[in-house]
C-alpha cells in the first residue's frame, strides 16, 4: 500500500510503498478514505519540543476516516463493511484516571499517528474499541472532521461551560479555532475570531458563513465589551497576552493550543481580575456523539473550508499547511 511516512529527518514526509498493517487480536482493517493534516501532524514533521517521543519513521495522521474490511477473529464483526471513524486518544481504561472519566488524559495514552502508525495510508490498523461508526447523512469527508471537531466540543462544553449569550474570543483563525468558534455559536453565544493579516483573505473569509464576526489583529475598532470567554486557540506567546487584554474580570481564558516556546505571564494581574485560568486537552469518547451532530449540521459549508490534497502529495499539503495557505488540508488515499 501506498503510505506518507515522516522520516528521521525533520520536516520530511517521503510517499512510499510499504507492507499493509497486519492485524492482531481486537483489531480492525480500515480502508483509508481521507485523512486530515493536523497541527499536531505538523509539530512532529517539524520535530518540535514535547515531540520528541514521534520516532521516525512513522506514518502520521490520526483524523481519518474509511470503511472497516477486516477484523482479526470476531473482532469488530458489528463494524464489518461500516463507514468509521476513530477516537485518537487510544486510552487503557484501567488507570485512576480513565476510572474517573478522563480517559482523554490516560496515565498510558497513545495517539493514532504518533505513538503509533496512523491513517496516512491506503489502510491502518485500530483496536476495535476506538472505531466508531460514522452517521449515516454525513460525508466521508466531513467525517474526517469529527476528531477536530470533537476537541472544540470538549473545549467549549466540558472546559468552557460557554453559554448563550455570552461573549466569546477565539484567538487564532486554524481549523480547531473554526470549530470552538462554530461550536459556541451553537450554544447561542457571540462569537468574534481573530486572525492574523495573511489571514483575512484565506482563512477568516469564512467566518461570516458560521455566524463568526472575523477580526485581524492589530485593527482597531472591533471591540465593544470585553469578552466573557477567551478560547486561545493560536499556539502563539503572543496570542495568549493578546487574548488576556481582551477579557473581562472575572472571565474565563481556556487554552486549547500546544505551545513550542514557553509563555511569560504576569500572574498577580490574573490573580486581581480573578480570571479562571483553564486547560483543555483531547476528547473523551462522548464528544464524538456531539460532534458528529454539528458536523452534519455544517456539512456542505465545511466540504468548501477543506482542500484535498491526493495521497502522493503528502507533502505539499504539509509546506501548505505550514505556510498557513489553507486552512485545513485533507489526505484523499482512495486513489
Amino acid at each position: 500500500m501506498l503510505a506518507a511516512v515522516k522520516t528521521r529527518q525533520k520536516g520530511e514526509v517521503v510517499v512510499k510503498s510499504v507492507e499493509q498493517p497486519r492485524l492482531s487480536a481486537d483489531e480492525v482493517l480500515i480502508r483509508v478514505d481521507y485523512c486530515g493534516v493536523c497541527g499536531s501532524d505538523l509539530h512532529a514533521y517539524n520535530h518540535a519540543p514535547g515531540y520528541e517521543f514521534v520516532q521516525g519513521p512513522r506514518i502520521l495522521g490520526h483524523e481519518l476516516s474509511g470503511e472497516v474490511v477486516e477484523g482479526f477473529g470476531g473482532a469488530g464483526r458489528p463494524l464489518l463493511h461500516k463507514r468509521v471513524t476513530v477516537e485518537s486518544i487510544q486510552y487503557c481504561g484501567e488507570c485512576p484516571t480513565c476510572r474517573s472519566g478522563r480517559t482523554h488524559i490516560c496515565e498510558r495514552l497513545r495517539v493514532i499517528g504518533l505513538h503509533f502508525d496512523g491513517g496516512m495510508a491506503q489502510y491502518v490498523k485500530c483496536d476495535s474499541r476506538f472505531v466508531r461508526e460514522v452517521p449515516g447523512p454525513l460525508s466521508n469527508l466531513a467525517a474526517s472532521l469529527a476528531e477536530p471537531m470533537s476537541i472544540a466540543v470538549h473545549a467549549v462544553e466540558a472546559i468552557g461551560k460557554v453559554g448563550a449569550g455570552e461573549r466569546v474570543l477565539v484567538q487564532g483563525a486554524g481549523i480547531i479555532g473554526f470549530f470552538t468558534g462554530i461550536v459556541c455559536r451553537s450554544l447561542g453565544a457571540e462569537v468574534i475570531i481573530a486572525g492574523l493579516p495573511k489571514d483575512r483573505e484565506t482563512r477568516l473569509v469564512h467566518a461570516a458563513t458560521f455566524g463568526m464576526v472575523p477580526h485581524v489583529v492589530g485593527e482597531s475598532g472591533w471591540i465593544r465589551d470585553k469578552a466573557d470567554v477567551v478560547f486561545e486557540c493560536s499556539g502563539s506567546p503572543q496570542g495568549v497576552l493578546a487574548s488576556l487584554e481582551m477579557l473581562k474580570k472575572g472571565g474565563r481564558a481556556v487554552f486549547v493550543a500546544l505551545y513550542e516556546a514557553s509563555v511569560e505571564l504576569f500572574l498577580t494581574r490574573a490573580v486581581r481580575n480573578e480570571w479562571q485560568l483553564l486547560t483543555s486537552y483531547g476528547c473523551r469518547p462522548d464528544d464524538y456523539t456531539r460532534a458528529f451532530g454539528i458536523l452534519q449540521q455544517y456539512d456542505p459549508q465545511l466540504q468548501q473550508m477543506v482542500s484535498v490534497y491526493p495521497l502522493a502529495q503528502a507533502g505539499q499539503a504539509f509546506a501548505d499547511a505550514l505556510q498557513q495557505k489553507v486552512l485545513k488540508p485533507v489526505l484523499d488515499a482512495r486513489g
